[in-house]
């Protein structure tokens, strides 16, 4: 991480730390700055000493270190990584031209197998006709 970005990053939690905090009310299950009937006032300022603030900008340092050199082991490893097989044709099976719908008038093919890509629809047979 460069010095920039560490100076930056330490100015932005110091900023926050700094900064006049508001009163803010509960009410109820709700949060808010405006107070409201039956609602109390909450202390949220921030008690970090500024040795925590510090030990915050040291830690996320070190993450940003820790997640920069995983980073570039993980671009490693794909860039070693085996290719992806696929296996099966080279090429897709060339469909054939087909004549959908057309009902059988031979009755010798009837018997035969049927096509298992044709598809008839039939409507159910009524069980009291026989």
């Amino acid at each position: 991480m460069s010095a920039t970005k560490a100076a930056l990053f330490a100015a932005l939690l110091l900023a926050g730390t700094l900064a006049s905090a508001q009163t803010v009310y509960r009410c109820g299950a709700s949060y808010g700055t405006q107070p409201c009937a039956g609602g109390t006032a909450l202390d949220v300022t921030d008690h970090s000493t500024p040795a925590d603030a510090a030990r915050a900008t040291r830690r996320a340092a070190d993450d940003m270190k820790r997640a920069e050199s995983m980073e570039k082991e993980r671009l490693a490893q794909e860039k070693n990584a085996p290719k992806a097989v696929v296996i099966g044709p080279k090429e897709a099976p060339k469909a054939e031209p087909r004549e959908h719908g057309k009902p059988h008038k031979d009755k010798k093919e009837k018997g035969k197998a049927e096509d298992p890509n044709l598809f008839t629809a039939t409507a159910p047979r009524d069980p009291r006709k026989k």
